[in-house]
């Protein structure tokens, strides 16, 4: 406190004004959470405005409220809320049934499938509004408004310049109703709204007892165009469509004292509340298009599985207990029902990355279920559009560097419409085998029939589109010439010198074994097992490789085959390398022979297993890559002769 002449009196403050997602008041305990699931069938709703798309957090709502009814025998119901006209979105009605069904949701009753409640769209429901308002009207408990919004702005005004509570006056609840009703029978615009001036008391099933600090005006119900508002629309469904539950974000917490007087004005049962907790992003704010999140469609454009999908949103705000994690949270749709529980997280719940894990083990579990045809048949058609826009950037003009994003340079989720242009620097023509032939689309130019395959056979280790084509690219695009000469002369950076061993008879199996155990990059260390080395050069090795690979017929090229053919000539081959600062001794020789075979196939860049690779890329484009690897090499090692002479 400040004393003295610098004193002075503090200006009037505005109430806080309070947002959507937070809220502010008095909550605490009820005397008994009610966690456990009700022991009579529910009937709850989704509810969302067709003001926007479906995004996670609704998507959460929806499903939230799928379970409980389901987990109980009741119904799961769908409502459109399109009573503000004025922000409704074209063809976000429609992208609403097809995200939810994507994502494996459907509903009992809606707008689409019929019921004995409907209309399920409150644009139909308009004469339902107006009755109950009239019936409110003839109570004393609303009444009909005609000040104007410069009026309006006034008494705002002057409420703020005194340090009051900025809410509407009451001037005309002093209006003899019957005068009310002339002067709205003349045609004078109005609105109505419903007396409240108390503190209603929301029971919630997370939060408990929930109380505002501020008392509540006397909010409209009726809007001057007909239309009703949110709050008395939503309060007059949800009665006359029966719903018991009512699971929603914790942001509308604040707005549920207003319904709470409805249902108590109208004298009606209300349904049990439950506010989840608002999603949030690292920073603590709520989502936004820039964390990747918009709506459904951009996790589907990214090529996460429906299953993945709804397993991650059931987890941000909900919880199976106490040491359950892992694999015991992965769920399908059916899991969800038998598990589900009104047991959710209060506060704000911050999103992670745990789809990503949640990808793999769904991956995996459909992939040993129902085979990796099933998966790829799920994925395929966001893998081809992936795809295409990859081929569509390669061949078209180069764009700057720095209008251009990348994924590899943000932490943001690249959208389905970016590419990564490090990754098109990269690409030289498509392989053969993955052109498409002539098709009804004159766009697609990619086949789906080979990247089916080419999917089904890196399916386990399988992420989302983006990671797809980054994995697999060099088995739908052919390694450029410039690539092929710089990964070559990375290789060559730590390496002193390469050699060939004479290999002793050994069992072909102990060598497969030892090759399927191999890591991601091909990468294996071990001792030399032979006497006699031979010191070689890498184009004298390709060279073998290639006569090994020629022997083999068309009907053998498979990976039995090939496996048979070369796995003693990769074991064979080693690399000592070169002595370092931190370590300048003598360096002990490592097994090179897949270093050899990946700078062959894929540059040295990482991706699915090798020999399975070549039987996808098939015998001519194998071997056109064994001779043009054998040419580079050839000539890399000539001009670094001539440079040494």
């Amino acid at each position: 406190m400040i004393r003295g002449p610098l004193c002075r009196p503090l200006l009037a403050r505005p109430p806080q004004i309070l947002k959507r997602h937070k809220f502010t008041g008095r909550t605490k305990p009820a005397e008994r959470p009610k966690t456990s699931l009700p022991r009579t069938p529910a009937r709850t709703r989704f509810a969302p405005s067709p003001t926007g798309y479906v995004h996670i957090g609704s998507l959460r709502t929806a499903l939230y409220n799928y379970l409980l009814a389901k987990a109980t025998g009741g119904q799961f119901l769908l409502r459109v809320e399109d009573t503000d006209q004025s922000r409704i979105v074209p063809d976000a009605e429609r992208r609403l049934y097809e995200d939810l069904r994507w994502a494996g949701l459907s509903w009992d009753e809606g707008p689409d499938v019929g019921g004995k409640y409907g209309p399920y769209k409150q644009s139909k429901r308009l004469k339902l509004y107006t009755e109950h308002a009239e019936q409110l009207i003839e109570k004393g408990l609303a009444y009909r408004c005609f000040c104007t919004p410069e009026e309006l702005d006034q008494m705002r005004a002057l409420s703020i310049q005194e340090g009051k509570q900025a809410i509407y006056n009451g001037t005309c609840s002093h209006i003899a109703p019957d005068v009310a009703a002339h002067r709205a029978a003349n045609g004078e615009p109005h609105c109505v709204r419903f007396k409240c001036g108390q503190q209603p008391i929301v029971n919630d099933l997370v939060y408990g007892y929930y109380k505002k600090p501020t008392v509540e005006d006397d909010f409209i119900i009726i809007k001057q165009d007909g239309y009703p508002t949110y709050h008395f629309a939503n309060v007059v469904d949800d009665h006359l469509m029966e719903i018991t539950h009512v699971i929603r974000g914790a942001e509308w917490l604040v707005s549920t004292p207003r319904h709470v007087a409805l249902y108590e004005a109208f004298g009606w049962e209300m349904p049990l509340f439950a506010h989840v907790g608002l999603l949030v992003n690292e920073e603590r704010q709520k989502l936004s298009k820039r964390h990747g999140d918009v709506d459904i469609a951009s996790w589907r454009e990214r090529g996460i599985l429906p299953s993945t999908l709804l397993n991650y949103v059931m987890l941000l705000g909900w919880s199976m207990g106490r040491g359950v994690k892992g694999q015991q949270e992965v769920m399908d749709l059916d899991e969800m029902v038998k598990r589900f529980h009104l047991g959710f997280t209060r506060g704000d719940i911050t999103v992670n990355n745990k789809h990503e894990y949640l990808q793999k083990a769904h991956v995996k579990r459909l992939a040993q279920k129902k085979g990796p045809a099933y998966v790829s048949q799920i994925l395929l058609p966001v893998i081809v559009s992936r795809v295409q826009r990859y081929e569509d950037a390669r061949v078209a003009e180069p764009e700057e560097p720095e209008d251009v994003k990348s994924e590899e340079l943000t932490s943001e989720p690249a959208p389905a419409s970016v590419v990564n242009s490090k990754i098109v620097a990269e690409l030289g023509g498509l392989v053969p085998l993955a052109e498409a032939e002539e098709t009804d689309d004159e766009n697609v130019t990619v086949s789906g029939e080979y990247l089916d395959q080419v999917l089904q056979l890196d399916i386990q280790n399988y992420k989302d589109a983006e990671s797809y084509v980054s994995r697999n690219r060099f088995l739908i695009w052919q390694v450029p010439e410039s690539l092929y000469r710089s990964s070559l002369q990375e290789e060559m950076v730590g390496v002193e010198r390469i050699f060939a061993e004479v290999v002793p008879e050994s069992s072909l199996e102990d060598d497969v074994e030892e090759l399927e155990d191999e890591d991601e990059d091909g990468v294996e260390e071990g001792g030399v097992r032979g006497e006699h080395r031979q010191t070689q050069r890498v184009s004298e090795l390709t060279a073998t490789l290639r006569d090994i690979l020629d022997d083999i017929g068309e009907l053998q090229w498979n990976k039995s085959g090939i496996e048979v053919a070369i796995l003693p000539f990769l074991r064979s081959i080693y690399a000592v390398p070169k002595p370092t600062e931190s370590n300048p001794g003598r360096q002990e020789p490592q097994l090179w022979g897949y270093h050899l075979l990946r700078w062959i196939v894929a540059a040295s860049r990482p991706g699915p297993a090798l020999i399975p690779s070549l039987t996808v890329l098939g015998r001519e484009e194998t071997m056109r890559r064994v001779e043009e690897a054998y040419e580079i090499a050839k000539s890399e090692e000539d001009k670094e002769a001539k440079s040494e002479a």
